[in-house]
């Protein structure tokens, strides 16, 4: 920028027609407004965007559509202070007070930017909009010109850098005396800090995909509160005013000029240094809490991959042990099968008069229940528990014990061999 710069646009608006004149008592404060027209089309369309928009996926969803209270409340929060900042009774308050367009700076850039970032406003605009303009909106944020333009600027130290650039360039004299004198140049000032504010605090408040991201985000939080607080020292201790527009615009405020501009200083050193630190605290605990999720996840992927292990070694045990199982029960049983075994119970009858775990209608109470049948002493309380002796059982039962109550339905030899199959599995 040329050196001679600032002077010339300062000379060019000295006499802006449209230069607010600012209140000189308390009387006149509470009845003197901000009336730059962009200032109030853009609070009023952002306004009646966010309640149309709101309104809309609340209809659409009872749930609201992913908007939560507390995002709702961030907005209209941000919007509130950028109402107070840019149209109340203080923005014209800035014109004959350093200290109160410190304030106005300070809403700005460390309580409208943040807020409106947590309350993700982008959404809800999209849905008060028409279907063809956010899907035209839409693919035109995708063009890939667009998205690395938009990439670049989110880098946190691009974030960074615009943002300090923005902040110490407009405190240089001429250019901050230039927005006392123009309404254009003024807004033009509040615009870059909060877009660049905006940025700032996008990039360091969202893409929480990495634990190093927080340490990235907390180093620059604790670099923008350090420069910050070194323009708010200087301002505070320097011996002259900078900005000579306020050496006749103080006194009727009971202020001399020098003790305004240090109740500036002050105000951009304590009070928005305290943000910092608190946005910083905030950062450091999701560090923390990401670090103890991050640990804990990888403690839990840890034992699901041992548990895991473990569980295969024994299902491939179990799995061995069972096809053995059935492999000596087969053999035992000369050849049964005991899949056909659970189909033949229920063919010839047995479901009627025993309980038989595994065959779907076996509840009957009128004999003994088969559970655990290969692990008793004696089939039928008389002959030895052995396959021959099963099967012959299972066959004729009268012919062996012509006590029983069980009668003979006619099973045949390889139908007795499947259902001796099948009890076996029984164990």
């Amino acid at each position: 920028m040329s050196p001679k710069f600032p002077l010339i646009l300062a000379h060019e608006i000295a006499h802006d027609a449209d230069a607010p004149v600012g209140p000189r008592n308390w009387g006149e404060l509470w009845h003197t407004w901000g009336w730059e027209p962009v200032s109030w089309l853009a609070l009023i369309l952002t306004a009646y965007l966010y309640i149309a928009g709101l309104r809309r996926i609340r209809r659409a969803s009872r749930t609201g559509g992913g908007v939560k209270r507390w995002e709702a409340a961030c907005f209209a929060l941000g919007w509130a202070a950028l109402f107070v900042a840019l149209v109340s009774p203080l923005h014209p308050w800035g014109q004959v007070l350093m200290s109160a367009h410190m304030t106005q700076h300070e809403i700005l850039m460390l309580v409208a930017a943040p807020l409106m970032v947590l309350g993700r406003p982008l959404v809800v605009f999209m849905s008060a909009i028409p279907t063809a303009w956010a899907r035209a909106l839409a693919q035109a944020s995708n063009v890939p010109w667009w998205r690395t333009t938009w990439g670049v600027l989110c880098a946190p130290l691009v974030a960074w850098l615009i943002h300090a650039v923005a902040l110490w360039a407009w405190h240089v004299p001429d250019l901050f005396d230039a927005t006392l004198r123009s309404e254009r140049v003024h807004f033009l000032q509040h615009a870059s800090f909060f877009l660049t504010a905006l940025v700032f605090w996008w990039a360091l408040m969202t893409s929480r995909s990495a634990v190093m991201s927080y340490g990235v985000a907390l180093l620059y939080m604790f670099t923008t509160a350090m420069h910050t607080q070194v323009l708010g020292a200087l301002m505070t201790f320097s011996k002259t005013v900078w900005y000579p527009t306020y050496l006749h615009t103080t006194q009727s405020w009971g202020l001399e000029p020098l003790e305004d501009q240090q109740l500036g200083g002050l105000i951009m050193w304590i009070p928005a240094g305290l943000v910092y630190v608190i946005a910083a605290l905030a950062l450091l605990a999701g560090w923390l809490r990401e670090s103890e999720r991050r640990v804990a996840r990888y403690e839990a992927q840890h034992l699901a991959s041992r548990a895991a292990v473990m569980l295969a070694i024994l299902l491939s045990i179990c799995t061995g042990c069972d096809e053995m199982h059935d492999r000596q029960v087969s053999e035992m049983t000369g050849g049964g099968n005991a899949d056909r075994g659970r189909e033949k119970i229920a063919y010839y009858g047995c479901t009627s008069c025993h309980l038989i775990p595994g065959v779907r209608g076996a509840d009957g109470l009128v004999g003994p229940p088969l559970q655990s049948i290969g692990s008793r002493a004696y089939v039928g309380g008389v002959v030895p528990n052995t396959p021959q002796n099963l099967i012959a059982w299972i066959q004729d039962p009268p012919a062996i014990d012509p006590q029983t109550a069980m009668p003979n339905v006619r099973v045949s030899a390889p139908d007795a061999r499947d259902i001796a199959a099948y009890l076996y599995t029984l164990n």
